[in-house]
């Protein structure tokens, strides 16, 4: 039986629940691209690297809960005024092996389609993530 003792434990006795906040999205992308990661002093969050535009790649520390139920992000907004990002957790990408994920930012061509941006200097990225504790 495998037991993952980060985060908010419930009275099921089967779920962690996690807060994630990251900043420094603005960073250029690439293989070391680090943003900023507090996750209330938990330690789940190895690193987030700002991989491409608009994705971002997150690893937990050992040890890897089996299962990703649920990812729910959101992002900051300065000022109310500037164009809407929406945040998404990229399908499926949960990999117990390795403990990544990814989140994707985007935002409409002003035609409605939608394209992957970087988050500015002042957003803030928040993650609420509920991981299953046990593989049996």
């Amino acid at each position: 039986m495998h037991s993952y003792n980060h985060g908010l434990v419930t009275s099921s006795k089967g779920a962690a629940i996690e807060f994630v906040k990251v900043t420094g999205l603005d960073v250029a992308p690439g293989p070391t691209a680090t943003c900023t990661v507090d996750d209330c002093k938990a330690g789940l969050i190895s690193s987030v690297i700002h991989s491409a535009t608009g994705i971002y790649d997150f690893t937990l520390t050992l040890p890897y809960p089996p299962s990703l139920v649920a990812v729910m992000p959101h992002i900051s907004n300065a000022d109310g005024t500037t164009d809407l990002v929406f945040p998404s957790y990229d399908s499926a990408t949960y990999a117990p092996t390795t403990g990544t994920f990814t989140v994707r930012l985007s935002n409409d061509d002003d035609s409605g389609a939608p394209v992957l941006v970087a988050g500015g200097a002042t957003d803030e990225l928040y993650l609420i993530l509920v991981f299953r504790r046990y593989t049996t």
